[in-house]
């Protein structure tokens, strides 16, 4: 189990701890891409994670979860790569393509190594603190990727190789897991993206409460999030462009808390927990009526509720999936979370065209409380989790 743990937490931290995340962007932008084109290369990015998962399935059944992972990581050095190599409009597509699919093993077959090792080599009841503790691993290292963009000054090529350098000790981790069998076999065929997401869903279907924790899940980890669009948040709330690095380092560390303690909470009421998401709901209200420096306690406290709470619904989800249709479920899962991931970046991007972000972290806030009268009406009475 200590080796499981260790490799397990090793591959988040690395996997996140690359120091070109805070300045990639930048790097596109002085190789000619403008605002509109730097904005088609997240959606690019999404579409690689959800065009490919039907390949990803098989690739993970074919191969098992670890080796899938291995050709994950070489396709995020590849994306990279190519950047330095082919920095234009071109270049750019096909990376972020790549470092989309690269998400997809990730969504598929790392959080089902996590899940199945865990049952092998432990103990269930432990997933939702084992869940917490690798998302704050997580959480560190993007947290220290930060300092990317104070060592510009080397270079983007040095930048780009000390990142390559984090991917390949975070396949070295992956060797390090123990062997974690999985149903797999040589007789697996390729399955087709709409057969996949048809035969997925049916899965789910057939089991009302895995369906409702799914949408619950998926609604909670994308409405709210506003990671993507915290710096101009804050710009606009008046936060020098020097320091306004503070906001997603804050509000990060707040997430961090509410993963790292989740666990603590896995015997919660339904109710209360439902009721916590009309919390985070209210608190995005309050904090677009005042939408200041002074606010962002309140912004603090949403995040630290729903990166909680996205914590214990997917430990629920994941106990609900019957292990032998685990790459399915959660191939459709990491579907339907880069869909509505696009969609609301599209709710944002309408909300701030009235003038302010402020609308969009508003109209996020109705969304939540929306979401929280679904849960209490309809999730509470058809699956009751805890009594």
């Amino acid at each position: 189990m200590r080796r499981l743990l260790l490799g397990i937490y090793g591959f988040a931290f690395f996997n996140k701890f690359l120091l070109l995340t805070p300045v990639y962007a930048i790097f596109m932008q002085q190789n000619g891409l403008n605002d509109l084109q730097l904005s088609t290369m997240f959606i690019i990015s999404a579409l690689g994670t959800i065009l490919c998962q039907g390949p990803i399935t098989f690739i993970t059944n074919r191969l098992g979860q670890r080796w899938s992972m291995m050709i994950g990581q070489m396709l995020k050095v590849f994306a990279i790569v190519l950047w330095l190599v082919l920095p234009n409009y071109t270049g750019f597509v096909i990376g972020m393509f790549a470092w989309g699919a690269q998400a997809g093993f990730r969504s598929v077959a790392f959080e089902g190594l996590v899940y199945d090792g865990v049952a092998i080599y432990g103990n269930k009841r432990d997933y939702s603190r084992i869940l917490g503790r690798k998302s704050t691993y997580e959480s560190v290292g993007v947290a220290l990727s930060a300092f990317g963009s104070l060592l510009m000054f080397m270079g983007y090529t040095w930048v780009t190789w000390a990142s390559v350098m984090a991917i390949l000790i975070s396949m070295i981790c992956l060797i390090m897991l123990p062997h974690i069998p999985i149903a797999s076999s040589k007789n697996v065929v390729a399955i087709p993206m709409r057969k996949l997401l048809r035969s997925g869903l049916n899965i789910c279907l057939k089991i009302p409460c895995l369906m409702s924790v799914m949408i619950l899940t998926l609604l909670i980890i994308n409405i709210p999030f506003l990671d993507d669009f915290l710096s101009p948040i804050g710009l606009q709330i008046g936060i020098p462009t020097e320091y306004v690095g503070v906001v997603p380092l804050f509000l990060l560390g707040c997430a961090t808390i509410g993963q790292r303690f989740a666990y603590r909470f896995t015997k919660i009421h339904d109710g209360l927990l439902y009721l916590l998401i009309g919390g985070v709901g209210a608190a995005f209200i309050a904090f677009g009526l005042h939408y200041d420096v002074w606010s962002l306690w309140i912004m603090g406290i949403a995040y630290m509720l729903f990166y909680g709470i996205y914590t214990l619904l997917y430990s629920r989800f994941q106990h609900m999936i019957p292990p032998r249709h685990r790459s399915v479920v959660l191939s459709v899962y990491t579907t339907l979370n880069y869909v509505l991931y696009m969609i609301v970046c599209g709710v944002v991007g309408l909300g701030a065209t009235l003038g302010s972000w402020r609308f969009s972290i508003i109209i996020l806030g109705l969304l939540m409380l929306v979401v929280c009268a679904w849960a209490m009406l309809r999730v509470r009475r058809q699956c009751p989790l805890n009594k």
